[in-house]
């Protein structure tokens, strides 16, 4: 027999046979904890599945590097983006330096507090410490449901709280003016689409013919472009909210239009041989396309030069979300538009545009009275 329950108290324990030890004696494992009987049922079938495949682990011998080599390689390398993998074995790194020779049972919240005040004071900031959180959570929260501990020490854990940025957006003026100015330059099309649709840097870069409808007015946001490890890649887009169908402005249809027509010219003169033709809206001469980096640094450049009050390129995406709200647009339509996963998390970051939007509505409210 592989194992049983036993009941202690008010809760469940198993006991699974593991195998004999190095005597030829059999060896025993208690887990205890488990609140229900099925729950208790349910965690010792998983575990002798688990010994039967031979993917058991001995969780008093088994330290959180080694875990976290293993949770890198069994989870995040096929289930995350190549970028966010990337991240997370940066992350590990920090945690393995400090954490890593703690068997995982033994690993406490006081342990992994301690760490972040530790990666707070070597210089690291409150928002990465917060992704390093988010990292090891998940990673305990899969050791958890694996049956390789019983609880997330994570869970009992405050991560800092990152300072709000302050945000930068300009007004109508500034925007239609330094569109007039840049209506020569490459980016041109990039600024045109970040203020006119809110879409993010990679989201424009990564935008092809193929996703975009002009003949109904809409192009729809399936993938971004990012540089990972030096190369320029295709990625999905960050949620599932963020695959989204953006209507677009008559003004925006004509520009892509003209865009359209001045690629083809180009794409013809280069001839199919030194014509790269992948497809991408934003596109250099040859057709490859634009780099998220180049854009920035370039608007950066652009907006140093012609002396216009400094902001990020992300920053267009603000102001197309704040002009939205300060239309009167509901913050679900204007969080649809940004594929934002929830519409409290557009609420709370244009906050700033609440306030006048309140005043505005009690204005128009208080005209509807009789006097």
């Amino acid at each position: 027999m592989r194992g049983h329950i036993r009941k202690r108290g008010s809760t469940y324990s198993i006991v699974v046979d593991v195998g004999n030890d190095e005597n030829g004696k059999r060896k025993q494992k208690w887990y205890s904890g488990y609140k229900t009987k099925k729950e208790a049922e349910k965690a010792l079938a998983d575990i002798i599945a688990k010994i039967e495949k031979g993917e058991y682990f001995e969780p008093e011998k088994m330290s959180l590097a080694t875990y976290l080599d293993y949770w890198l390689g069994n989870y995040a390398k096929t289930n995350v983006a190549a970028s966010t993998y990337k991240r997370y074995t940066e992350f590990a790194a920090h945690i393995k330096t400090n954490l890593g020779s703690i068997m995982l049972p033994k690993l406490k919240p006081a342990h992994i507090q301690s760490f972040y005040s530790t990666l707070l004071e070597q210089g690291l900031s409150k928002s990465t410490v917060l992704k390093v959180h988010r990292m090891l959570h998940l990673a305990l929260k899969h050791a958890v449901n694996w049956q390789i501990i019983i609880s997330n020490p994570a869970d009992a854990v405050t991560p800092p709280r990152p300072d709000k940025v302050e945000m930068h957006v300009w007004d109508m003026n500034t925007v239609n003016q330094f569109l007039n100015d840049v209506s020569d330059e490459p980016i041109y099309m990039p600024v045109l689409l970040a203020l006119q649709t809110g879409m993010r840097e990679g989201e424009i870069c990564g935008l092809k013919w193929e996703d975009v409808n002009l003949k109904q007015g809409t192009l729809t946001v399936k993938q971004a472009l990012q540089r990972i490890n030096g190369i320029l890649t295709i990625k999905d887009t960050k949620t599932a909210k963020s695959k989204r169908t953006i209507a677009l402005m008559d003004y925006t249809v004509q520009a892509l239009k003209e865009h359209k027509k001045q690629q083809n010219t180009v794409k013809l003169m280069m001839g199919p041989a030194a014509y790269h033709d992948q497809g991408f809206v934003c596109a250099w001469d040859d057709g490859r396309p634009y780099d998220p980096h180049y854009v920035g640094e370039k608007f950066t450049e652009l907006i140093d030069k012609l002396d216009y009050p400094k902001i990020r390129f992300h920053d267009l995406r603000h102001t197309h979300a704040t002009m939205l709200l300060q239309q009167g647009v509901n913050p679900k339509i204007v969080s649809e538009r940004l594929g934002h996963s929830q519409v409290s998390i557009t609420l709370d970051t244009y906050s700033h545009v609440l306030p006048n939007m309140q005043k505005e509505a009690i204005t128009k409210l208080d005209e509807l009275f009789i006097k």
